[in-house]
């Protein structure tokens, strides 16, 4: 059996050496696939529901779960970015696969209907699922084995299906056939689709290619390696999405089927089925395309150069899902928030980009990145949230209101900068951080400025959302918190003081300057201390208004003004404002955004509906949700607190534990879900791959491997 990981997991399953040799299969048709491939044993008692997710770069992707039904509006053979990375459109839905062995069909899909009814069941034959390389099925008929994979082009829109029968018996003479029914239903991906008698896709056919018409400049064309084709037209009514159903969303889908491929399949001869965007793939072959994938993860795996345990291979490959460009010819720009939903985000790049790329040793994606988001600053605000063409504002393709996407580039750029030791790049964006901070202090942007008198940035504007904590409901704030948040104050105070560090590296003329606004920003946050309590306000507003008061709701962003590279707190108040988060906030999955004492909290995401609206999501997002990035910003602050000593490793070691669990076994293999309940059992919520939760956990990964 294999051994224990650097955090001391197992690793492997016992059943895989009494079951259909799933690693053995891969390793003998793929020798460059040197790391442990985790192997999933699915119950046949009821369909799967964890997840599966392949990214190709450009933020199109593939998911689906390991039973193979739809149960999100996302789910799909084919995810494309129209144009990259957002945009996306489903452009291909479904593949439905029928095995007929003598004459006999066994139904291998598995579909979620309207009426309640699972229809076929064919999650009864999956023996066995791996998520890497690449998703790979095994279905176990009267002995027998189908072995089904799923290719994403890294750096395509392409999709390579392949089927391989292997008989129990080598000199069977049985007559086996696949059929592969395609159901078709174009559309944003945030969306769903409702047919009718007047809505078709046209088609055109030819001997091993058919393209199927998806609107005036959109086309999928499906492609085939061997069997007969024929063309349907027909609507499927009533997909059901459980997951949308839950989340409070519409949840029921009409697909359409365009056509099947029927081929005979033998243990020599299996069938390949190409889908893509666009343009066809002349020739469907899964092996070359998953031997590049192969190679480029190797070098990858081979470049972090980490301890080769399944658990660290698993975050490196996750981490790479998340990295993203406009094209497969440029460098790499940006970093997808998390799949399904979310598009590029800058706060969630500059929080992300010490584990995503700094700790997997990827520096060059590392610059472009840094150099890319600073390239789009405006008035001194870096650009967050990607806009899909329909929410262009003034030709803007990027949202330009959050003040702490530029702090966080300091945090990143730090970070960045104490691994490289790469002062061109400083030299190149030091002029453009001290652009930021006169920007800020001369007030030029909507409801952002410093204080003259304190030095703490103020950020105050009824219908803005200038924190992470950004959920809106009818263009208002969920979550409002006008005036000098915490954490704005500590990222401000630590911005200033990185631009000094690095004006002493480059000697830069602006350093004395700035050293006299840090100074006065760290003898101003003592006014966040709140001797009452022994930590500290959420946001002051003191000389505001008579009628406005502190806010003294605990709430994690405090854990941000302890966790910092650069602290403005003494000693006693760090240790008892961690001692605080400890036993109000922190929880095995994640540290939560309020306190559960407090009227406001809501420890169910939802709160507590069995159906809940968009309101009632958004109003529970930051109001006791845990979230697991906030696991690193706690494991900065005990480093920071308690000193680097073996107390502190053990600890680190010990509180992603629960996490790595987590990505193992549950929601999508292989990743980290966005937030978790902050009551128990800590269900899994909001996307289930979360670029920033991935990266902490990837980040202090390699801290532990590397002491």
């Amino acid at each position: 059996m294999p051994g224990a990981d650097t955090f001391g997991w197992k690793r492997g399953d016992a059943r895989q050496y009494m079951t259909f040799g799933l690693i053995s299969w891969l390793k003998s048709r793929y020798p460059e696939l040197k790391y442990e491939v985790p192997v999933v044993y699915p119950s046949r008692e009821k369909p799967d529901g964890r997840e599966w997710l392949v990214t190709n770069g450009l933020g199109g992707f593939s998911m689906g779960t390991i039973s193979g039904a739809n149960r999100r509006r996302y789910h799909a053979v084919l995810v494309s970015a129209v144009p990259p990375p957002s945009d996306r459109h489903v452009i291909l839905s479904r593949v439905e696969e029928v095995l007929t062995i003598n004459g006999r069909d066994f139904e291998l899909s598995t579909n979620h209907w309207e009426s309640g009814v699972v229809s076929p069941t064919g999650y009864k034959f999956i023996e066995s699922f791996t998520s890497m390389p690449c998703p790979t099925w095994v279905f176990e008929i009267d002995g027998n084995h189908l072995v089904k994979q799923l290719v994403h082009g890294y750096g395509t829109e392409e999709v390579h299906l392949g089927y391989y029968w292997l008989p129990e018996d080598d000199s069977s003479d049985d007559v086996v056939e696949l059929t592969c029914k395609f159901l078709v239903g174009f559309r944003n991906m945030h969306g769903e689709l409702h047919g009718s008698a007047d809505k078709t896709y046209a088609q055109f056919v030819s001997p091993n290619q058919s393209v199927i018409i998806l609107d005036e400049n959109s086309r999928l064309c499906l492609t085939w390696s061997g069997g007969k084709y024929e063309p349907q037209k027909q609507w499927w009514w009533d997909f059901n999405w459980p997951v949308e159903s839950i989340r409070g969303l519409p949840s029921t889908e009409d697909l359409y089927y365009v056509g099947s491929v029927n081929a005979r399949i033998t243990a020599e001869s299996g069938l390949c089925i190409g889908a893509s965007y666009d343009k066809p793939i002349q020739s469907p072959n899964c092996e070359p395309v998953l031997n590049e994938i192969i190679g480029r993860q190797k070098s990858l795996i081979d470049r972090a150069n980490l301890d080769n345990s399944q658990r660290s291979d698993m975050m490196l490959l996750a981490c790479d899902q998340f990295l993203t460009t406009t094209s497969k010819d440029r460098g790499l720009q940006s970093v997808i928030e998390g799949f399904p939903w979310y598009n590029v985000g800058g706060r969630a790049a500059m929080i992300s980009l010490p584990g995503l790329t700094v700790s997997t040793r990827r520096f060059d994606a590392a610059k472009e990145i840094l150099t890319h988001q600073a390239a789009g600053i405006v008035n001194g605000i870096m650009p967050n949230l990607a806009l899909d063409r329909n929410h262009y504002k003034n030709d803007s393709k990027f949202g330009y209101e959050a003040a702490d996407v530029a702090l966080w580039w300091g945090w990143a750029l730090h970070k960045y900068f104490r691994v490289t030791r790469d002062l061109d790049l400083i030299k190149d964006q030091l002029p453009q951080m001290i652009s930021v901070v006169d920007h800020f202090i001369s007030g030029t942007n909507d409801g952002i400025a410093v204080d003259p008198v304190d030095g703490l940035l103020r950020c105050a504007a009824p219908d803005r959302a200038f924190t992470w904590m950004d959920a809106k409901v009818e263009g208002m704030p969920i979550t409002q918190r006008p005036g000098k948040a915490i954490e704005l104050c500590a990222l401000w105070y630590n911005f200033l003081e990185t631009i000094v560090f690095f004006a002493d590296s480059v000697t830069h003329e602006d350093a004395e300057r700035i050293k006299k606004l840090a100074a006065q920003a760290k003898e101003s946050m003592q006014k966040f201390w709140n001797e009452e309590r022994k930590c500290l306000f959420d946001v002051i507003e003191e000389g505001v208004s008579p009628s406005r008061r502190n806010d003294d709701s605990f709430r994690s962003n405090q854990l941000i003004a302890v966790s910092l590279p650069y602290g403005a707190l003494t000693e006693d108040q760090s240790k008892a404002v961690l001692r605080m988060v400890e036993e109000e906030l922190l929880t095995p999955m994640g540290v939560r955004t309020l306190a559960p004492g407090d009227a406001s909290y809501q420890g169910v995401f939802g709160c507590g509906l069995a159906h809940p609206d968009q309101y009632h999501r958004d109003l529970s997002r930051h109001q006791g949700m845990a979230y697991p990035w906030l696991i690193g910003q706690y494991c900065d602050a005990l480093l920071n607190v308690q000193g680097h000593n073996p107390d502190t490793v053990n600890r680190i070691r010990l509180v992603w534990q629960p996490l790595f669990d987590h990505s193992y076994s549950e929601d999508c293999l292989g990743s980290l879900s966005e937030m978790f309940d902050g009551n128990r059992p800590q269900f899994p919520r909001g996307c289930p791959a979360s670029a920033q939760a991935v990266a902490e956990a990837m980040r202090w990964l390699r801290w532990v491997v590397k002491q």
